[in-house]
């Protein structure tokens, strides 16, 4: 039973209201980190709801830790996978072999094969970092500016950074809102990839017709190699430094990308490849268990990748153990907000306060797709984060999930659509664009926000349009 089940639908509904107006206010305003302004408002809308005061502290730490429970290892991995394809030289390779293998007319599907194919297994900002080399050559040869290269690019790691397990969104919203992960996974690629040909080779191509037509004074303006952390991208190249081993192939690449998928596909349709009960099934189910398959995909990694490490400091004894805890690092900031994230969804849970925002929703005959969509949507524009827009969204809806008459799969996928919709000047990754592909802010907004709409409204009609056909 839940403490504050007493409390009105809608003073309930107002608490959710003022928890996300707060929610803006302290990131906003006051600048805090969004992890730490997520448990604020946690606290503060148990507190708010009546709950008895030593019931707030127990349901948001049991959030924290069904949440972590669910996703640490799973993030940690995708995260080695990242560094290592990066440091062998694998993801270069596979850029090249792509790009060479489309021709010259196949470019820009060959980017957004590639921005898929790398989007898989690492985050949306490692990605596109790895990436860049291939983006500016391309736009070399094309005498094209790479703002306009590499949409397609960007299109397929956003729409895999929102829809795709085992990014951390997408992660979470199948956590909350217990959705087969391997089904998410096919149902995301199935939605996804029209999506992101829609906003990737497609709008690519409407956009380099204008800038032609305007060349000279359009706001994509020109692009001279950027620099981060200090050095500049330099195109994909085959050979390796003086005193290094050869650079890992494109096949590796695949493989190393694609076995975990394949084994939590193999886990979602275990009971249909051999009978229930038996070693076979069991195994199957083993290891296409998410934590499992990315934990053997990053081993059979490591295996692979590991002796073709370009950089000095990971070819000494012990370096692949640092290259390990290295990759690390950047998924520290994503796991706390997740886990202030799930204690906030803990909070909402128990409070009774979603159950009574999806009651009135539902009241108003507000589609469930729909409504997951735009909830993340506000989330998202006002406050800039797609992982933030998924965690309060999944919050709202889980506790009523199984009992909206909707597949969970499509929630998850409703959900990621809304929360990439119109990256703007509060999204970090707005300013990450504008700095790699050194854009003034409005050509920016014409190119990497243009996207991001382009995604999610065109990701939400698939969505929807696979929901009416599973009927």
């Amino acid at each position: 039973m839940n403490p504050a089940a007493s409390a009105h639908p809608w003073f309930l509904l107002a608490c959710v209201a003022g928890t996300v107006l707060l929610l803006l206010f302290l990131v906003i305003r006051i600048r805090l980190h969004a992890a730490v302004a997520l448990a604020v408002v946690a606290f503060a809308l148990g507190i708010a709801a009546g709950m008895p005061l030593k019931q707030v502290p127990l349901s948001f730490s049991a959030g924290v830790g069904n949440m972590m429970g669910h996703i640490a290892i799973i993030l940690a991995m995708g995260a080695m996978l990242g560094q290592l394809l990066a440091s062998s030289g694998a993801g270069a390779a596979l850029g090249k072999a792509l790009v060479e293998g489309f021709g010259p007319k196949g470019v820009p599907w060959a980017l957004l094969a590639l921005g898929i194919l790398v989007g898989l297994p690492v985050f949306f900002e490692v990605g596109l970092v790895l990436l860049m080399p291939i983006i500016v050559d391309a736009a070399r040869r094309s005498e094209k500016p790479p703002a306009l290269v590499g949409l397609p690019v960007l299109a397929g790691l956003s729409i895999m950074h929102g829809l795709v397990p085992p990014h951390p969104g997408a992660m979470l919203a199948a956590t909350a809102y217990h959705a087969d992960v391997g089904r998410t996974i096919l149902w995301g690629l199935v939605v996804g990839i029209p999506a992101a040909a829609l906003a990737g080779p497609v709008l690519e191509g409407i956009l380099t017709q204008r800038w032609r037509r305007h060349q000279g004074h359009s706001v994509v303006e020109g692009f001279a190699p950027p620099a981060v952390g200090g050095a500049e991208f330099e195109t994909a190249s085959d050979e390796s430094a003086p005193g290094a081993p050869s650079p890992a192939g494109a096949v590796r690449a695949v493989v190393a990308i694609l076995l975990p998928v394949a084994m939590i596909f193999a886990g979602s349709w275990a009971d249909s490849v051999a009978p229930p009960g038996s070693w076979i099934n069991q195994i199957l189910h083993l290891a296409g268990y998410p934590d499992a398959a990315m934990l053997i995909g990053a081993l059979v990694a490591l295996a692979m990748l590991g002796p073709h490490v370009q950089d000095e400091a990971y070819r000494v004894r012990g370096g692949l153990r640092r290259l390990t805890a290295d990759s690390f690092g950047p998924i520290a900031s994503v796991l706390v907000i997740l886990s202030a994230a799930g204690g906030l969804s803990g909070v909402l849970r128990d409070s009774g306060a979603a159950q009574a925002t999806v009651g009135l929703a539902l009241g108003a005959h507000m589609p469930p797709l729909v409504l997951a969509w735009v909830l993340a949507a506000v989330v998202r524009v006002t406050m800039g984060s797609a992982t933030v827009a998924m965690a309060v969204a999944s919050g709202v809806l889980a506790p009523l999930a199984g009992h909206m008459g909707v597949n969970p799969e499509m929630l998850v996928l409703a959900t990621g659509s809304g929360s990439v919709l119109l990256s703007h000047v509060n999204d970090s990754g707005f300013w990450l664009i504008q700095s790699l592909f050194k854009l003034e802010v409005k050509g920016t907004f014409a190119t990497w926000s243009i996207v991001e709409t382009v995604v999610s409204i065109s990701g939400l009609g698939c969505t929807l349009l696979l929901a009416a056909v599973m009927k």
